[in-house]
């Protein structure tokens, strides 16, 4: 429909339609009716019918519920894959490359998530701190423009809320800072230069489980890990090789199905 249509339709006008595109953040109803055009299209091509917030119901056999999670497990982190800026991406690898000091801040379960890419990090030799809820304020207050911090929040809003709130404090500290978040406007995106955005379907409440928010946030960590590793690539491989052999040496000798 054209805009004098839409505008007949809706008993309105066309200088309301463009407050109304106006009014959600864009230049006018072209533009707006151009973005909601191209999230239709990228909807339609990117995900299934199946609701990531309620993949299953009491009518679904055990068949059917694997068969949806998975789908939207994947679903969600080649959305995620397909929202990477990679001028953003290749900062934040160069951050965490050169920080003397790396820590990740979020609420639980992100922070359990934090865990294990503070352990891939360490079979590298560099040290990453996952820093317990209540405890950010102490942490954050040591840090300088020599660390870097990975900020995981889906909705990235509440202001009053671990870490948003230690965002401030952060920068006039010039702390490197690395926002992993959902899409959309929120306060993150706002504060943070350098963004890394999850797949975005997910409700705060009504749902089942983080089904399709911890997978991407899983998947964006190990990709930093991998861009890290990438930087220096023999030596973080030989290295790696070289530790799990130390730390597998019982396994090695008793396992022989799995010897190499």
């Amino acid at each position: 429909f054209s805009i004098n249509q839409i505008a007949e339709k809706t008993y309105s006008s066309k200088s309301a339609l463009v407050r109304f595109g106006k009014g959600l953040g864009f230049t006018g109803w072209k533009d707006f009716s151009n973005k909601l055009i191209e999230d239709v299209r990228y909807e339609q091509t990117h995900y299934s019918e199946i609701d990531p917030n309620i993949p299953f119901d009491q009518t679904n056999d055990l068949a059917e519920i694997i068969k949806n999670i998975a789908t939207i497990q994947i679903e969600s982190i080649q959305d995620s894959a397909d929202k990477i800026e990679l001028p953003h991406l290749k900062r934040a690898i160069e951050m965490l490359s050169q920080a003397r000091r790396i820590v990740v801040l979020g609420v639980s379960p992100n922070n359990l998530l934090g865990d294990i890419f503070r352990r891939k990090m360490n079979t590298i030799g560099r040290s990453v701190e996952v820093i317990l809820s209540g405890e950010t304020g102490i942490t954050v207050s040591g840090l300088t423009k020599y660390d870097a911090a990975i900020l995981i929040s889906y909705s990235g809003n509440d202001v009053s809320r671990e870490p948003m709130k230690f965002i401030p404090q952060m920068k006039r500290q010039g702390v490197k800072l690395i926002g992993v978040t959902s899409d959309g406007g929120n306060y993150i995106h706002q504060e943070i230069e350098t963004i890394l955005r999850i797949s975005s379907r997910e409700r705060l409440y009504k749902k089942i489980s983080n089904f399709s928010t911890e997978e991407p946030i899983l998947f964006l960590l190990n990709i930093l890990y991998a861009g890290v590793f990438s930087k220096n690539y023999l030596t973080n491989y030989n290295f790696k090789v070289q530790n799990s052999m130390n730390l597998e040496e019982t396994r090695l000798l008793h396992q022989t199905d799995i010897k190499e």
